[in-house]
């Protein structure tokens, strides 16, 4: 059955029972936003899910869960089929990240890889010096009235348009989203959200290293408990200021498209996801 916002509490009992990050506030966001499948048994239970989120040229495959008791039926490459033909269907290119064991069931169906993140946990976000100092930019609160600003910053770097989700998560943790301004130019910026389990701090797209690391300073100030990174792999001197805090790698992802191995995005400037489920 196609999965409408009045699943959103269903999705989030799947999403919990498999252990993943998502609150009822993400399952609404996607649901509202985006479209896909779910398979219901006898009592009402959601057993399995996949939709997808559209940014322009491509859209986002998400949320491609399957209950443990139901597993190893050819639930997930028959929901994973139905979203992908859709997101074709209308134009797009369907993308997805993509954890080990998923990448190899994708790349049957037409995936293709394009580059590799990583999952950077840590259980409590230790005290650490200023990083402002580290580039000439100004780091200040990213308010409400410049996010068409950001989102106009983004489209032209992460290469399709998610204004609504950054306005979404300018909503969720407004203390910890921060732009970067170079004079009156924007540099960079940072969001985050709550999660079931940890924060999610991401996006960070900027202008290069040292005002990304300086953007996730600021959002880690004061994070109360666990907090996930998904950092692209490529960008090195991020992922060693992480771990030199003390973020582990949880699990690699492969960012992959459909029958695509050139990204729409600049690498050169993505730092972190905002989330193997939003791109």
């Amino acid at each position: 059955h196609r999965l409408t916002p009045g699943d959103a509490e269903r999705g989030f009992a799947l999403s919990t029972e498999i252990g993943w990050n998502q609150t009822v506030a993400d399952w609404r966001y996607m649901l509202g936003q985006g479209g896909g499948f779910g398979r219901t048994d006898a009592d009402g239970k959601l057993v399995a899910s996949a939709m997808a989120l559209g940014y322009g040229r491509f859209a986002w495959v998400c949320m491609v869960l399957v209950s443990p008791d139901h597993r190893r039926r050819g639930i997930a490459t028959d929901l994973m089929s139905r979203v992908t033909d859709r997101v074709r269907e209308s134009g797009a290119v369907p993308g997805l990240d993509a954890t080990p064991a998923g990448r190899e069931v994708y790349r049957r169906i037409g995936y293709k890889d394009v580059y590799g993140l990583l999952r950077m946990e840590i259980d409590a976000v230790p005290a650490c010096p200023d990083q402002a100092e580290r580039t000439p930019v100004r780091i200040e609160p990213l308010t409400t009235d410049q996010i068409a600003e950001v989102a106009d910053y983004d489209r032209a770097r992460f290469g399709g348009d998610r204004g609504a989700l950054l306005g979404h998560l300018l909503q969720r943790q407004p203390g910890r989203a921060f732009a970067a301004w170079a004079g009156q130019w924007i540099a960079g910026y940072v969001l985050a959200r709550d999660g079931r389990q940890a924060s999610q701090i991401g996006p960070v797209v900027a202008e290069d290293d040292d005002i990304a690391i300086a953007l996730l300073e600021r959002a880690l100030r004061g994070v109360d408990g666990s907090v996930f990174i998904d950092a692209m792999a490529r960008n090195a001197g991020v992922v060693a200021w992480l771990q030199g805090l003390g973020f582990r790698v949880q699990r690699p992802y492969t960012r992959m498209l459909f029958g695509r191995n050139e990204p729409f995005d600049d690498v050169e400037r993505i730092f972190t996801a905002a989330g193997p489920e939003l791109g």
